[in-house]
């Protein structure tokens, strides 16, 4: 059976894991980091350079020298190993498998938000009739939406494209991925999602800097 292990990252880092951090990413990831406010640029660099480390140690490469492919949408590939990363709030996730492609999201119960508004725009109808009926409104449209956007990460495509995945049934959507809760924090909902409708393992762990 394929395995997928997920790593949880905590920011802001200390200022020193930061630095380093932002020391290791390419060109293009500081042209992203820079163009953000102070709170997500930090955010940013924990996310990318958490996974930087994280997938180089996989494929067996010095950090420094992993060399990113960029899908059309900006998912980040390497030889050897599936990536997928996430970041919402102050927690981020990175995913990493050797088999299928992988996406995963983690998704903040955002404050303010109407989830029943929310659902009934982008939703199958069925899925928002669960929100409304949910005695945890927000965590039900988090847990949704989280996993329509890993099944939609897993491909590299937009979110937009995933929208109307009915992705309430069960593990297997549409046929064509395998989507799982994975366990986060409370005031967040996360999900894994491969593609091909054959089961795997999951690992969650948090990551710290000095891996």
């Amino acid at each position: 059976m394929d395995e997928v292990r997920v790593w949880l990252v905590r920011s802001p880092l200390p200022r020193a894991a930061a630095a380093r951090l932002s020391g290791l990413l390419d060109e293009r990831e500081r042209a992203r980091a820079a163009a953000l406010d102070p709170v997500g640029r930090l955010r940013f660099v924990a996310a990318h350079g958490a996974a930087r480390l994280l997938a180089a140690a996989s494929a067996g490469v010095a950090p420094q020298a992993l060399r990113w492919a960029y899908g059309p949408h900006g998912k980040p590939e390497v030889d050897g190993v599936r990536v997928s990363l996430s970041h919402s709030g102050d927690l981020a996730a990175v995913a990493l498998t050797p088999a299928r492609a992988v996406g995963v999201d983690v998704q903040r119960h955002t404050p303010g938000l109407d989830p029943l508004a929310m659902s009934a725009r982008y939703f199958p109808a069925g899925e928002a009739g669960l929100v409304a009926a949910s005695g945890e409104r927000a965590a039900e449209f988090a847990r949704l939406w989280a996993r329509k956007e890993a099944c939609v990460k897993a491909t590299g495509g937009r979110l937009t494209q995933g929208l109307a995945l009915p992705v309430a049934g069960g593990p297997v959507v549409a046929g064509a991925y395998h989507v799982v809760d994975v366990p986060v924090p409370a005031g967040f909902a996360g999900a894994v999602a491969l593609c091909g409708p054959e089961p795997f393992r999951v690992t969650t762990a948090w990551w710290s800097v000095t891996e």
